[in-house]
């Protein structure tokens, strides 16, 4: 070859930068997904662990009480080789070798807390001369492996034997505490202050309680007040981050508060206060878009530029900051964007684990009609939840169809109506013939929730965390009085194909790790992913089986609906108000999704095309949804 035709060959400078850039982002990526993949095992194998340390713990406390000394000591003994400083095992050899020497109790008892965020409780001192309490024995290896709410349970009626002792209030307080905090992880936020309400009500002026208790509160409020009014959102957030800078996703959503609040000032042309609030926005993240705009209202400002806005900026600054407005809509609602703001382009450290293609999807008219959208809500004054049936599109008001129930599930004939049932005296899953009135009990767990029945109307998936573990499962039952059920495997929020025999869940692999929205068969085979973010849940399959929508707070820092589309996993995002937009259902056309949103300050039912475009308010909501993991919606014919 020629010294001509070799130089002719050379790549261009940059060429060699854009390759060398790309081959940098590509090897990042995969040590995320590597590192994040090792983080989840590890999880899993930690509450692994921990299962087995709490079975250990209880059965050594039966062979104590059974008087056999040499099978407790070997259960101990496991459990100190899984965590060699378990308190509790290391306690219980102490009893072990005061009852085989005739004492009668055991010197030192320890009870030490040890969830992360938490301060770890004082070492407590049993008096040598008294008995060990056998149900304290219980209330503390509950607490040691994790089961809060038995440990509670236990403590509290000590207490109301009156034993107010320094144990019992230091484990009572510190399972209170550990309960609130693993609430708070499971977005459980209203559960989570009443919790710490509780913790604080055993030991008033606790710091640690207090803390986690204002950080909660000031997060719930800052979601409510998301999207509804953004200077109070704004004020809350900067609260709530000199209070806990870290804390979950609020340096995000105060760089975004104070970019939406900019918009709203811009809509209002009080340029200069626009300007402030962008200039906020910078210093937290520069985002795409964020100097040119903040530099355009500044000349505003300085009134080197007296010409306002131009129609189409203006419906710029309606939408998200940096959003691609179509010059053949006259739209401003930000649903009718997907994925094409800031927070979309630029990844989040949650919104990084995102590995799936995304597809913009075009804007769409039109109103959804058509068909009842069942929910449940608990109602003003009496307190009781009840199950109504919105009618779509035809403004008409919704019906009562069960009292004492919620989560509602319909079978695909409209002939049976599966619902979690709050009935004392018939708790657990049941269902009701709309027609005649007859209800049934199919399980006699509490636990037992988010019911969807199989596309032949014989079983239903459900969700439990039941065991002694208190970890998340699939299980089927037989649609009939009290029937058999079957552990499918972990995870939670199943929803059943409409004609396969396909259930979509929010779970793991087998080791914990690649988790986000899997599906699997009615006998729990053939999982397979069909997304790979750890915070996508509530899939609920398109009737026409082509794509499952799901709620997602990881992708973009705030709850919001997507779709996954079957055939190649690519996600569209539906919605993007800022605010929580959650629990969606697919209508029986496949053509549009409902949900619900507190979009504009108070939780309603919302509906935007499948493929992306403007939400459209259906209904107000006849009662307090309270928790919006505990409830379900179901659009049906």
């Amino acid at each position: 070859m020629t010294r001509e035709t070799t130089e002719r060959f050379v790549f261009p400078e940059w060429l060699r930068w854009v390759l060398g850039s790309v081959t940098f982002l590509a090897a990042a990526i995969l040590i995320l997904s590597i590192v994040l993949g090792i983080r989840a095992g590890q999880r899993q194998l930690e509450l692994q662990s921990r299962q087995q340390i709490g079975i250990s713990l209880q059965r050594a406390l039966d062979y104590r009480s059974e008087g056999n000394l040499e099978a407790a000591l070997e259960e101990y003994r496991r459990v100190l080789i899984l965590d060699p400083n378990n308190t509790a095992a290391a306690d219980g050899i102490e009893i072990l070798l005061a009852l085989a020497s005739g004492q009668v109790s055991a010197d030192v008892v320890a009870v030490q807390n040890t969830p992360t965020g938490a301060t770890p409780a004082p070492t407590v001192v049993h008096d040598a001369t008294s008995a060990t309490d056998p149900q304290f024995d219980k209330a503390q290896i509950a607490f040691e492996s994790g089961r809060w709410d038995d440990a509670i349970a236990l403590l509290e009626e000590l207490r109301q034997t009156g034993d107010a002792s320094e144990n019992v209030t230091a484990l009572l307080y510190n399972a209170y505490l550990s309960l609130g905090i693993e609430q708070e992880r499971q977005d459980k936020f209203e559960q989570a202050l009443s919790t710490l309400d509780k913790a604080l009500a055993v030991r008033p002026g606790a710091p640690e309680a207090q803390t986690a208790r204002a950080t909660i509160a000031a997060y719930l409020d800052v979601l409510t007040l998301s999207g509804a009014d953004w200077e109070k959102a704004v004020a809350t957030l900067e609260k709530l981050y000199a209070l806990d800078a870290g804390y979950r996703d609020v340096r995000e959503r105060l760089q975004r508060a104070h970019m939406q609040y900019g918009d709203t000032l811009v809509a209002e042309q009080d340029w200069c206060r626009a300007v402030s609030q962008y200039n906020a926005a910078i210093a937290i993240q520069v985002t795409p878009g964020s100097i040119s705009k903040r530099d355009k209202y500044q000349a505003l400002c300085d009134g080197s530029d007296t010409v306002a806005p131009e129609l189409g900026d203006a419906a710029a600054t309606n939408a998200a900051p940096g959003a691609t407005i179509s010059a053949t809509s006259n739209s401003t609602d930000t649903n009718a964007q997907t994925d094409v703001s800031p927070a979309a382009s630029t990844p989040t450290p949650e919104s990084a684990e995102a590995e799936e293609p995304v597809v913009t999807a075009p804007v769409v008219s039109g109103s959804p009609s058509g068909g009842r959208i069942l929910y449940s809500v608990r109602e003003a004054g009496s307190g009781r939840s009840l199950i109504f049936a919105q009618p779509v599109g035809s403004g008409a008001a919704p019906s009562v169809l069960v009292d004492d129930a919620s989560q509602p599930a319909m079978r695909n004939d409209g002939a049976r109506l599966a619902f979690h049932d709050l009935r004392a005296d018939s708790i657990g899953l049941g269902s009701i013939d709309p027609g005649s009135g007859l209800r049934l009990r199919f399980t006699q767990f509490a636990e037992d929730s988010q019911p969807s029945w199989s596309h032949d109307g014989s079983r239903l998936a459900f969700a439990s965390n039941r065991e002694g573990d208190r970890l998340w499962r699939i299980y089927t039952v037989w649609a009939e009085e009290n029937g058999a059920t079957q552990n499918l495997s972990f995870g939670e929020a199943p929803d059943w194909h409409p004609t396969a025999d396909l259930i979509a869940f929010r779970g793991c692999d087998e080791r914990g790790n690649g988790c986000g929205i899997w599906t699997m068969t009615g006998n729990g085979g053939n999982r397979q992913p069909l997304t790979s973010v750890p915070a996508d849940t509530r899939p609920d399959w398109a009737p026409n089986g082509s794509f499952v929508v799901f709620t997602s707070d990881a992708r973009h820092g705030n709850p919001e609906i997507y779709r996954v589309n079957v055939s190649d996993g690519s996600v569209v995002r539906i919605t993007d108000s800022g605010a929580s937009d959650v629990d969606p259902t697919v209508s029986p056309d496949s053509a549009w999704v409902a949900f619900l949103s507190n979009r504009d300050g108070a939780w309603k039912i919302w509906a935007a095309p499948a493929t992306g475009g403007e939400a459209q308010l259906i209904a107000p909501m006849a009662g307090d949804v309270g928790n919006w993991l505990e409830q379900n919606i179901q659009w049906i014919p």
